[in-house]
């Protein structure tokens, strides 16, 4: 099975300086470990006010998302390693004009031997997707870029949460399916929100770690911290650093 790495967005929203937070707002280390742990605390009433300060933000204005560093590695590094630690066996960096220093680091740099690249248009996330789609064989793993604290344990969860009950080529069928993360966890961590839907009773929000594969759509939902943290903004980025302590 593939994997793609979508890294050919802007990254506009993480250049933001007003959309900043200063350590003093965001929770501990401790705070957040429990937060991962305690799959039965509501969330739903806590929240954090993100203020942070302009020269905390300065490291990452000129850089493109991918190669912002979290805890002194890249976010593209820190999912490379991930998929590379986990059941798939070729991972493709989906690259664009928007991004063209991702771009050239994933041909040129030692780091990303191991996976190859993709080269789109760059006319949006679904265009490239489907682009990067026409290339590989489904099913297919696609993550975005932008979440640094993701695992090879969470890709082992999502691709056993897609194999189709009952189906004797289970190891071979996939069911297209969305790993996803309680919205009243994202407000706890007070990390940014982009999209929630219902699910189950659960109002729940995309990580944006799927499987591509059969028609039938099923959803996934995880409460480990670790998947909430899209780095989308300033405030996100700082919070990503400290569950990394």
């Amino acid at each position: 099975m593939d994997a793609l790495i979508m890294c050919g967005g802007h990254g506009s929203r993480l250049r933001n300086q007003q959309n900043t937070t200063t350590d003093d707002e965001i929770h501990s280390p401790d705070e957040l470990q429990h937060i991962e742990t305690d799959k039965n605390r509501s969330c739903a009433d806590s929240s954090v006010t993100q203020q942070s300060t302009p020269a905390s933000n300065r490291s990452v204005i000129e850089r493109e998302k991918p190669l912002v560093e979290i805890d002194g590695t890249t976010m593209l590094s820190h999912v490379v390693d991930a998929l590379t630690a986990s059941p798939v066996e070729t991972v493709w960096a989906v690259t664009s004009p928007n991004a063209p220093r991702t771009a050239t680091t994933v041909r040129e740099s030692s780091s990303f031997e191991s996976i190859s690249p993709i080269e789109t248009a760059g006319d949006g996330y679904v265009p490239d997707l489907q682009h990067a789609l026409s290339v590989v064989d489904t099913p297919v793993v696609t993550t975005p870029a932008d979440l640094p604290l993701l695992s090879s344990d969470h890709i082992t969860e999502i691709i056993t949460a897609a194999r189709m009950p009952g189906d004797a080529r289970a190891t071979q069928t996939l069911s297209s399916t969305m790993l996803c993360v309680p919205a009243a966890l994202k407000q706890q961590l007070g990390v940014s929100i982009d999209t929630v839907f219902e699910h189950k009773d659960l109002t729940v929000t995309p990580s944006g770690v799927n499987v591509v594969g059969e028609d039938t759509d099923t959803v996934c939902v995880s409460y480990d911290a670790r998947l909430a943290v899209n780095v989308n903004r300033p405030t996100d980025r700082h919070i990503a650093e400290k569950l990394c302590e």
